[in-house]
C-alpha cells in the first residue's frame, strides 16, 4: 500500500511557474520569424523559470523551520485547478495561434492569482528570506510592464490594450 503524496506548496507552485514558462517558451517558437517577438516571449519564459527556481530555493532554506505557516487559500485543490487551467493552454493547437491570442493568454495568466501566491510563498521564510528571494528574480510588476509594452508594440487590438492597462 502506498502512502498519499504530501502537498508541498513551494514545490507544487514551482511546477505551476514552470507550466507558465512552458507556455511562454511555446509562444517564442511560434514567432521564430519575428526575432523581437520571439525574444520577448523567450525572456518572459526565462523569468517564469527563474520564479520556479526561487520557490525551490525557498523550500531548501526553510526545510527545517518549525513554524511554517501556510495561507489556507494555497492548498492542493487550488494548485490542481491552476495546473489544469495552464495545461489547457498547452493543449491548444499553437501552430495556428496568432499574436493576439498569445497576448490574450498571457494577460489571463499574468492577471491571475499566480503572482500573489508566489509572493506569499516566498514570505514563508520570514522577511529577510523574502527580501533576498525577491531580489533574485524579476518582480511580477516588472513582468507586467514588459507585457504591456510588448502588447502596445506588437498588437493593435483595442480590447487587449485596454485589458493590459487595467494591470
Amino acid at each position: 500500500m502506498s502512502k498519499p503524496e504530501l502537498f508541498d506548496p513551494l514545490l507544487r507552485f514551482a511546477e505551476i511557474e514552470r507550466l507558465v514558462s512552458k507556455i511562454y517558451f511555446r509562444f517564442s517558437h511560434l514567432f521564430l520569424a519575428r526575432p523581437e517577438l520571439r525574444d520577448f516571449w523567450w525572456e518572459m519564459a526565462r523569468e517564469e523559470e527563474q520564479h520556479a527556481c526561487i520557490l525551490q530555493a525557498c523550500r531548501a532554506v526553510i526545510e527545517h523551520y518549525e513554524e511554517e505557516r501556510l495561507d489556507p487559500n494555497i492548498g492542493s485543490d487550488r494548485a490542481r485547478e491552476l495546473s489544469a487551467w495552464l495545461e489547457s493552454f498547452l493543449a491548444q493547437g499553437t501552430a495556428s495561434m496568432d499574436i493576439e491570442e498569445a497576448f490574450r493568454i498571457a494577460l489571463q495568466i499574468e492577471g491571475s492569482e499566480i503572482d500573489a501566491i508566489y509572493s506569499k510563498l516566498i514570505h514563508l521564510g520570514g522577511p529577510q528570506i523574502a527580501t533576498t528571494m525577491e531580489n533574485l528574480g524579476v518582480p511580477a510588476s516588472v513582468q507586467r510592464q514588459k507585457l504591456k509594452a510588448a502588447l502596445r508594440r506588437f498588437c493593435s487590438n483595442p480590447e487587449l490594450l485596454e485589458a493590459a492597462e487595467r494591470f
